[in-house]
């Protein structure tokens, strides 16, 4: 017989790969028990093919990374890494719920109702959970939103941001806001954080804004303030506290009523003592019967004397000259309007008048440079408009209107007040009041001081500041609404008021310049396609084309927002078409770094949706004149100006190197 591990003729061939080293059949060749792992067939002797291994052959490889084959004996995977998502000896597991990845060594997202995520890709196969969003459910939602894919929006949170999952508050609510996520409005009698406080007392039962805590209907008799809470200074009473009591007897009244209790002074009577007691004069004087009808004599023959006087030296010949200019032709040449001013007291003669070179700015269809005008021999310094040479026909009539709303301005301490007119070789020239500070955003941006040379992109760095004091901002903002009011008075709708368009002039003296809008009109409803700036603009303004003394006020109250932001732009982050909508929905400006409360009450109050509800001009001017007395400073301009100016020349070197 063959010899162990040989067969056939002669015995001259060896044995297949046998199970176990098992001697195989002398005559065949064959193994009786099967092959060793890695080989199979009749004979064992053919090696496994690839992703098989074992004895026969017979198991199938797991999932080698890189797409390698195992080793035909052992069925392990070269270096023993498996493909993403497997595990195991021979890499054939699956990872275990909740990992995926190579070697399963990463963690799944936050999928939806706590399912696995696939554990080759890592993917949520349902979504991710509420507050979380990313390609694989590990990203928590961005500030501001929440919920089921981040598709919903916080509330007015304090702090700006809610609970990513479930969108509450954690840090309370902004102002006018409640509720678990803060979307509930105050409910009436209540304002502030969380609705946290009660409103004041406000007239006619009306609650307060549930922002600030302002009355809408303003205080209710014998209350003031800007919450209404405080009761009435003594010797005051009624509405706002408004009024001021009589001659009582205790030198004050009931706050409600006004009604003196306690009896009138002595020479006083009526229920509030405030009807004067005839005295007895001496003998021979007014109690004689005839001078009842001297002194109503003499009472009617003033007014009939001031009426005429009235008429003949002031409205007549101011009537006349407006009418020539109103109706003045549209295709009229520049050079016929001349007669609008020639006897007039804005009549510049040619030799009185000196134009430099020095460009102050170009308007809307106008350039301005500085000249003088010389006036009882003494040179004064003016800013000179004229019209470019390719003026339009439209052009023209608005340098014209701008004119005319000049010569009815007339004098005041803080308008840009007109000078005169002169006409040479075909130019008229329009001389106004020098501002040598230039205009007040410019002015407050180089105040703006830089902290250890950090620079700021918007108002809200912690990094502003200002070398001016809170005091000086005030008395600019009344000397610009004292302006306002001065235009109010004469009827007069600017139209453009903000920071641009107010200049300084000596002494920091605010005055309001550029009529190019201005229209002498009580409602103003605008047709033309003039372009206008919309970010000062009223709602009533931007909805309608509506212009009134009140449009004015909103454009104010924003001008007191550049004011406090020392120049900001207002609405800088949102798009012009997007303002429209901004504003419809109720939001206002938020309330600058620099601005105390009452300040800002204000500004809110000048931007109510309802022009009858925002306050007048003259409340404005009475309102500001209150503040700068109670901050008790008093200041000297004139010796302030020059270190002032230093400070900021000083920033300003400093910014540009």
């Amino acid at each position: 017989m063959c010899k162990p591990m040989y067969y056939g003729i002669n015995c001259n061939k060896n044995c297949g790969h046998c199970l176990d080293e098992q001697p195989c059949n002398i005559v065949t060749g064959s193994c009786s028990d099967g092959c060793d792992p890695g080989f199979y067939g009749n004979q064992c002797l053919t090696p496994c093919e690839l992703f098989t291994f074992g004895a026969n052959c017979r198991q199938t490889c797991g999932h080698c990374k890189n797409n390698q084959s195992c080793n035909a004996m052992s069925g392990l995977c070269s270096g023993g890494n498996c493909e993403r998502g497997w595990r195991g000896a021979h890499c054939d597991q699956a990872c275990v719920e909740g990992t995926y990845g190579e070697g399963c060594a990463q963690i799944c997202g936050n999928c939806r109702r706590n399912t696995s995520c696939d554990h080759v890709t890592g993917r949520c196969t349902q979504g991710c959970a509420p507050g979380w969003t990313g390609q694989f459910c590990n990203q928590m939602c961005q500030h501001g939103q929440y919920g089921a894919g981040c598709r919903l929006t916080c509330g007015h949170c304090l702090k700006g941001t809610c609970d990513h999952v479930t969108g509450s508050c954690l840090g309370g609510c902004d102002m006018g806001y409640s509720g678990p996520q803060c979307k509930e409005v105050c409910p009436p009698g209540w304002f502030g954080e969380n609705c946290s406080h009660s409103c004041g007392q406000c007239s006619h039962r009306s609650s307060c804004d549930p922002i600030q805590g302002l009355c809408q209907g303003g205080c209710a008799p014998g209350y003031e303030g800007f919450l209404c809470k405080r009761n009435c200074t003594p010797g005051f009473y009624g509405v706002d506290c408004k009024f001021q009591c009589g001659h009582c007897a205790v030198g004050t009244c009931d706050v409600i009523s006004g009604l003196c209790d306690a009896g009138c002074e002595e020479g006083w009577e009526g229920e509030r003592c405030n009807t004067g007691v005839l005295t007895t004069a001496a003998a021979g004087f007014h109690t004689s019967p005839s001078f009842p009808i001297l002194v109503i004599s003499l009472v009617g023959a003033v007014i009939i004397l001031a009426t005429f006087s009235t008429y003949f030296l002031v409205v007549r010949p101011k009537k006349s000259a407006l009418r020539r200019l109103y109706t003045a032709s549209s295709n009229e040449h520049l050079t016929n309007t001349y007669e609008q001013i020639v006897g007039s007291p804005w009549e510049i003669q040619r030799g009185q008048l000196s134009l430099s070179n020095e460009l102050l700015g170009n308007g809307q269809f106008g350039q301005v440079k500085r000249g003088h005008v010389k006036i009882n021999g003494v040179k004064v310094p003016v800013a000179i408009k004229s019209l470019k040479d390719n003026a339009s026909e439209k052009d023209k009539r608005d340098f014209l209107n701008e004119l005319a709303i000049l010569k009815r301005v007339g004098k005041h301490e803080n308008v840009v007040c007109l000078v005169g007119a002169c006409h040479i070789k075909g130019v008229m020239y329009v001389a106004m009041e020098y501002a040598k500070h230039g205009d007040l955003r410019t002015f407050l941006r180089h105040s703006r001081r830089l902290t250890a040379l950090h620079e700021y992109d918007n108002t809200s760095s912690p990094f502003l500041h200002t070398a001016l004091r809170p005091q000086t901002l005030i008395k600019l903002s009344l000397d610009t609404a004292r302006g306002l009011g001065h235009l109010a008075d004469k009827q007069i709708i600017h139209r453009d008021v903000a920071a641009r368009n107010v200049l300084l002039a000596d002494k920091l003296v605010a005055k309001i310049a550029d009529f190019g809008l201005s229209k002498n009109d009580q409602t103003y409803v605008k047709t033309s396609s003039t372009r206008v700036p919309i970010r000062w603009m009223a709602v009533e303004s931007l909805f309608s084309n509506t212009y009134t003394l009140q449009s004015d006020v909103w454009s104010f109250g924003v001008l007191l927002w550049e004011m406090f932001t020392l120049g900001g732009t207002p609405y800088s982050s949102i798009d012009s078409q997007q303002l429209f909508n901004y504003l419809k929905d109720g939001h206002r400006l938020r309330k600058p770094r620099l601005c105390e409360p009452d300040m800002y009450a204000m500004m809110l109050q000048c931007w109510h949706e309802t022009p009858e509800r925002r306050p007048t001009i003259d409340e404005l001017v009475a309102r500001l004149g209150r503040m700068l007395e109670n901050s008790q400073v008093y200041m000297n301009l004139s010796i302030q100006e020059e270190s002032l100016y230093t400070e900021i020349d000083q920033v300003n070197q400093v910014k540009d190197n």
